[in-house]
Order: structure tokens, then sequence, then C-alpha cells
């Protein structure tokens, strides 16, 4: 039981993400009358204890939330020189971690978004 534990603490260890992640690639394609189009995906994820209290998040990105998310992607559009952003869709999840009998959970929140000018 010892072994369990410690696996799962060392593992919570190494967690607590945050990445963005952007695209171009539409075949050809145009989304109505932009001339420019990028697709930005965002997503967070942390481990939290009772799925509503912190233990592991991304450091810079703060909280796994759907506004820490949002703010990725509208700050990665802005980096990239777009003045709008479009079909913005979020998505807001938590899951116990197995083994933990429900007291760790990992909690993630995914955007993604058209930028354009």
């Amino acid at each position: 039981m010892k072994a369990i534990i410690s696996l799962c603490l060392t593992l919570c260890l190494l967690m607590g993400c945050a990445s963005i992640e952007t695209t171009r690639a539409f075949n050809g394609l145009r989304n109505g009358d932009s001339q420019i189009v990028e697709h930005i995906n965002g997503n967070t994820w942390g481990v939290y204890l009772f799925s509503c209290i912190p233990l592991f998040v991304p450091y810079k990105e703060g909280l796994v939330d759907t506004d820490t998310t949002v703010n990725m992607v509208t700050r990665e559009a802005r980096r990239l020189n777009y003045t709008k952003v479009t079909d913005l869709q979020s998505s807001l999840r938590s899951d116990p971690l197995e083994l933990t009998f429900y007291i760790l959970w990992i909690n993630s929140c995914q955007v993604s978004a058209n930028a354009c000018k």
C-alpha cells in the first residue's frame, strides 16, 4: 500500500501542464471573409484534492479553469498579431485518478478558437 501511495504522489509531482498549439492547415478552404486564419487550441490540466483544492497546476498559467485557458488562447492570438477570435469553444472536465479512492482528481480545460485579421 505504501508503494502505491508513493507512486501516486511521485506521479502527481510531475503533473500540471499547460500547452498551446496552432495551425494554418485548412487545405485551401477559407473561413468566411477572413483572409488569414489560424486555429488555436489551448489545454490546461492539473491535480486537485477532492476535485476542488489545487495541488499541482500549471505554474505560470494559474488554476485549471475556463478563464485561464481562454486567456492563454487570446494571448497567443494577440502574439500572432490577429485582431479577432471567432468560434470560441471550451470544455471543462474533472475525473478521479484511479486507485486514489476519489481523493485525487485531474481537472482539465480545453479551449479552441479561430483567430483572424
